[in-house]
């Protein structure tokens, strides 16, 4: 615990770096400032919406050690279940990849179907982050952390292409719509699908589907927010939201190709290999 005089000392610690480092502030105003005049008011709309949602791994873990079971369970917003597993880290991945499939090689799950559609049958050519484990080398427990979100993106891949919708729908995911645990370039080939997916939709049912990814956090905010705090964006006593450029994502994110979208190449002509949409952002 701090005392009083320990805490004075910090403060003014704390009171002279701000002072040395007042210019990045004055930097992250200058950045910001432009989009003043980009700030949308939210109208009102009547849509059918769905949330869907991994259940958190830290709240499903079994502490049965050797074992580390963990459950991988993803439910909608009216609690409709659409995966239940049971897995650790030393399941077999070969022996999960068959899972998804029947003798012949047809998908049998969300995840199958998904897992054809980019062209693959097992777990360790979707994701670059699992490897097989049928050998003697130690393994990551992270590898199910890995399979939990693809299992996401898969049950959002299969309601979008499978279920008939009643009318214009508005889907919710947990998280932001970018990811890299897909290996090369099959998150972009994913989000082909998505989009034939709502193509398809409205040419069959005429339904209209908007997908949002929608997270608690986000470093552009956390950069940003004393910035367009005082340039007084966002700042509405009404709901409104804000495009957040690329370029503005760039300078936040170590890797520059995560806030890279199909509407921008890289140099060389890079295609956008993790990203789905765009940022915006709400107070």
């Amino acid at each position: 615990m701090i005392d009083p005089k320990s805490q004075a000392q910090l403060n003014r610690e704390i009171v002279e770096r701000i002072k040395s480092d007042r210019q990045i502030l004055d930097q992250l105003r200058t950045e910001i400032r432009p989009l003043r005049n980009s700030v949308r008011r939210i109208q009102p709309r009547t849509v059918t919406s769905i949330s869907l949602v991994g259940t958190d791994g830290g709240n499903n873990r079994i502490e049965f050690d050797p074992f580390l079971m963990q459950i991988i369970r993803v439910v909608d917003s009216s609690n409709n279940e659409y995966c239940l597993e049971a897995i650790s880290p030393t399941t077999s991945v070969l022996g999960l990849s068959a899972k998804h499939f029947d003798a012949n090689g047809n998908p049998q799950t969300p995840l199958g179907e998904m897992m054809a559609y980019l062209g693959v049958n097992q777990l360790d050519k979707l994701s670059s982050m699992i490897r097989r484990n049928d050998d003697d080398r130690p393994t990551s427990p992270s590898w199910v952390q890995v399979y939990r979100e693809l299992m996401e993106y898969a049950i959002l891949f299969d309601l979008i292409r499978r279920m008939d919708f009643g009318t214009d729908t508005l889907i919710v995911f947990d998280g932001l719509l970018r990811s890299k645990v897909f290996a090369g370039d099959l998150f972009n080939k994913y989000l082909r699908g998505i989009r034939e997916g709502i193509e398809a939709q409205f040419q069959k049912n005429r339904r209209k589907i908007y997908l949002v990814g929608f997270a608690k956090h986000s470093k552009v905010l956390i950069r940003y927010r004393l910035a367009m705090a005082l340039e007084q964006i966002l700042t509405t006593d009404y709901p409104a939201y804000l495009e957040i450029p690329r370029e503005i994502e760039e300078k936040v994110y170590v890797w520059p190709e995560y806030a890279r979208g199909d509407d921008q190449t890289g140099v060389q002509g890079e295609i956008n290999k993790f990203v789905g949409g765009k940022m915006l952002i709400s107070p």
